[in-house]
């Protein structure tokens, strides 16, 4: 016997009605715990990425640090090796920079320019407004073509 709450004599097989509801009540519960993966997931998801946001913020300032570190030896570098005054390495150094900001600032102005907008959004929209403006003017809507039952008189 295969249901052990069925007696030999009656059939107590449950109702369609029984079934759907049962089947209802199963894919509730299995659509809420698939959300509840999906939020735990998510948050682990957000943990790790604030996580590692805060790696590269830490990452930014120690190579600022670096950069200005790194600046400072050259000009010392310009002054010791070449005998140059300190003022002068400085100029130089900052004479460089400027160089390398006029490429950077020039190759992002012409970044910029070839930038384009949503063209294919454009011609959508015009293609929609030359169909909504081929439709004659006073056309009744669909439904109000179907006639109504007039009302006895």
């Amino acid at each position: 016997m295969v249901n052990g709450a069925r007696s030999a004599g009656t059939d107590q097989r449950p109702t369609l009605g029984t079934l759907v509801a049962d089947i209802a009540s199963e894919l509730s519960h299995l659509v809420r715990g698939e959300i509840d993966l999906a939020k735990a997931e998510i948050k682990e998801s957000a943990k790790a990425g604030a996580a590692g946001g805060a790696m590269l913020a830490i990452a930014g300032v120690l190579m600022a640090m670096v950069w200005l570190l790194m600046t400072w030896a050259a000009v010392y570098g310009l002054a010791e090796g070449a005998g140059l005054p300190v003022w002068a390495s400085f100029l130089i150094v900052g004479g460089v920079y400027l160089l390398i900001a006029v490429v950077v600032a020039l190759l992002g102005v012409r970044s910029l320019k070839r930038a384009r907008g949503p063209e294919q959004a454009v011609i959508e929209m015009q293609r929609t407004k030359e169909i909504v403006q081929a439709i004659p003017p006073n056309t009744p809507p669909v439904a109000a073509t179907i006639s109504k039952p007039s009302a006895p008189k």
